[in-house]
């Protein structure tokens, strides 16, 4: 993180432990705001790494999963890199800025991800390059910020998911919720000039919030433990426009593609509710309960958090034919399946 960043934040009343913004004096408070009253949240959790160069476009075109020519300053889009067996490696938030292209991904992930990246460059003139701790990162979200925008800043936000606009030499992204939520990228002076003119409405909280609204809106974000487990179809990527299959060639393009023209997905993403009172884990078993009270693995957690409600949610690839059998955690914890806001072609 950014130190000017940090001690912003720290002014603001964050608290660390172990390098990790764990709350701004009040936890239990914070949890409880979304979705209901407006919150910014640093997004520091996030790491990013800029592309850029004359064969920038060409680069990211043979490697994403998405088409990389529909991003511009303007439009963002979801996509991921996948290994030559299709699965997915990282899935990325990609958007535009002054001619460069920036992946946010799993902070977990920059180090494995950028290594990896590196070896397709070859001759091209392409440059990658981490810039997680160069750039601010914030989000900001709420039923009424839309009015608080208009009160405190120029310009207007966008208003179609993926849609972006830039504001003072930084990028501001609309991306899915159950009310407007935004991303914002940019430099530290920008940028903080614009998390102090929200903070006078909106409350601060910790990373949690968004790992939340991630889960709600159906978004995986694939990190150190779940990389090269699943393919796209697997994350339900083609449902929320992650994949296109009119793009051409990607590594593992063509397992992807026989999984949607020659075969049927036996695996999708589920979100569900954890009645425990323990935190699990990304990679921790789901079991499927059968008529005899046998239990058989039904999939794996990929994303968990606390809700407002204060239950534990989450994301999880699970076994198609095994997602209406009762459910549980490898250690008995009851799970619920909840409904996802878009619908899955099985």
């Amino acid at each position: 993180m950014l130190q000017a960043w940090k001690q912003l934040l720290e002014d603001s009343g964050a608290e660390f432990a172990d390098g990790k913004l764990v709350s701004y004096g009040n936890p239990e408070r914070e949890r409880r705001i979304p979705p209901q009253g407006d919150i910014i949240c640093d997004l520091s959790h996030t790491g990013m790494i800029r592309v850029q160069g004359d064969d920038a476009t060409d680069f990211l075109q043979n490697q994403l999963t998405n088409d990389i020519n529909e991003v511009s300053e303007s439009r963002a889009q979801l996509s991921a890199w996948c290994n030559p067996k299709g699965r997915v490696i990282a899935t990325f938030l990609v958007h535009k800025r002054a001619g460069s292209y920036y992946l946010a991904l799993s902070a977990d992930l920059v180090e494995y991800v950028l290594k990896r990246l590196q070896m397709y460059v070859l001759r091209s003139r392409v440059a990658l390059e981490d810039v997680s701790e160069s750039l601010v990162h914030f989000g900001f979200l709420g039923s009424h910020i839309l009015e608080d925008w208009d009160a405190c800043c120029d310009g207007e936000l966008p208003t179609v998911d993926y849609d972006a606009v830039v504001v003072d030499g930084i990028s501001i992204i609309k991306v899915p919720a159950m009310v407007p939520r935004y991303e914002v990228v940019g430099e530290f002076e920008t940028a903080s000039r614009l998390w102090q003119k929200l903070n006078v409405r909106a409350a601060p909280v910790n990373g949690d919030a968004w790992v939340y609204l991630n889960i709600a809106s159906g978004i995986p974000v694939v990190n150190a433990t779940s990389k090269e487990d699943w393919i796209p179809q697997m994350l339900n990527l083609q449902a929320i426009g992650g994949v296109s299959f009119k793009k051409g060639c990607f590594p593992g393009q063509e397992v992807v593609a026989r999984v949607k023209y020659l075969g049927k997905n036996k695996r999708r993403t589920f979100r569900l509710q954890i009645d425990s009172d323990s935190m699990p884990e990304a990679g921790d078993l789901v079991l499927a309960e059968d008529e005899s009270g046998a239990t058989q693995e039904a999939g794996k957690i990929l994303n968990v958090v606390l809700n407002p409600d204060g239950k534990l949610e989450a994301l999880a690839v699970l076994k198609i034919d095994l997602a209406e059998k009762p459910l549980m955690l490898e250690g008995g914890a009851p799970v619920r399946v909840l409904e996802l806001p878009f619908t899955v072609d099985e």
